[in-house]
């Protein structure tokens, strides 16, 4: 994954990566978060845009 998949997924409107799929997600993101039980695997795609690509090629590994 790099940050252009990420940027493209944004653009179409996607929220979340949750394991490893994007997710649009309706209403409040945090609460739809918090409403998932788990937190891992879930990445918030308007801050992946900030990782570092090494950062993001351990996403999932």
């Amino acid at each position: 994954m790099d940050k252009e998949q990420i940027q493209n997924w944004l653009d179409n409107g996607y929220d979340i990566l949750h394991h490893g799929r994007p997710v649009k997600v309706e209403g409040n993101l945090w609460d739809y978060i918090d409403g998932l039980g788990s937190y891992e695997n879930v990445y918030v795609l308007r801050e992946l845009i900030y990782w570092t690509e090494e950062e993001l090629a351990n996403i999932g590994k």
